[in-house]
């Protein structure tokens, strides 16, 4: 008898080094349940700008996505940065429209988040703006509105990853880089448009709820500096985002046009916005 209890004890401890920790996984899918069963309203845009709020206050964790040694589903409501909060947000609410289950969301989430909805190493993660803006365009899950808000051409080369390899350490081989490198190129023939700081407040008006903004970057090589959510005051627009300065998510301050302005490094924005559909 003691023999096997003895055997018992080693088997469970086999077993919980196997498994992951229930206890982490069950408070993720609880927090997932807790917002799905919140009542929302029936429009796509309606549920994103409801799920936003839901994150006010989450602590801003910077490159929620980085430092795994093979790149693989990061799936966490407890701390976001500006990316992981707009696909994390954008994933629930198409789940919270179709009333789907938690495996529904991951796998929404994979499909938001990698080039043709699959994980195949580092490169296959949608880095740019653009690119993010180009595939879900595809699933037509998104529509890029910026050329008829009165955008103009972006007119610039992406190459930032490229040109500052030593930012990016998860890229570790040469046949990663080649791989960046070529969806760079794929970038650079297409044709993106945005609108710049002072024209931002006329478009204002024309902004809904839920859409998404890229604000476009300065800096040579890269396309944007950041995203959000819009959340409309009347006629003017504000940020629903993740931000680095407040260390949380916030609704901004100001309208989206001084937010825009109040940095060197932005110069316009691009606006996607989600294509509502029945459930």
């Amino acid at each position: 008898m003691k023999n096997r209890r003895h055997l018992l004890i080693f088997c469970c401890f086999l077993l919980s080094a196997c498994f992951p920790c229930r206890g982490q996984q069950t408070e993720l899918e609880r927090d997932f349940r807790t917002r799905m069963n919140v009542q929302y309203g029936e429009s796509l845009p309606t549920i994103i700008k409801q799920i936003t709020h839901s994150f006010l206050g989450t602590p801003y964790i910077a490159r929620t996505l980085e430092g795994n040694k093979t790149e693989k589903l990061v799936c966490r409501f407890d701390g976001v940065d500006c990316t992981t909060l707009v696909e994390n947000v954008l994933a629930l609410s198409i789940t919270k429209k179709k009333q789907a289950d938690f495996n529904f969301f991951k796998d929404e989430l994979t499909r938001i988040r990698y080039r043709e909805g699959t994980i195949n190493g580092y490169s296959s993660r949608l880095h740019y703006f653009t690119d993010w803006i180009y595939e879900n365009s595809k699933r037509g899950i998104l529509k890029d509105i910026t050329q008829e808000l009165g955008g103009i051409p972006l007119g610039k080369t992406i190459n930032f990853m490229t040109a500052h390899t030593n930012l990016y350490p998860s890229a570790e081989t040469p046949e990663v880089w080649d791989e960046l490198r070529t969806f760079e190129d794929s970038i650079n023939q297409r044709s993106y448009f945005y609108i710049p700081t002072f024209d931002i407040q006329k478009i204002e008006p024309l902004l809904n709820d839920g859409d998404i903004i890229g604000i476009t970057s300065a800096i040579e090589g890269l396309d944007c500096n950041h995203m959000g959510i819009i959340n409309k005051i009347g006629n003017r627009a504000y940020l629903l985002h993740a931000s680095s300065v407040q260390k949380e998510v916030e609704l901004s301050e100001v309208p989206l046009s001084q937010y825009v302005a109040g940095n060197k490094n932005n110069n316009g924005i691009m606006v996607v916005r989600p294509v509502d559909f029945e459930p």
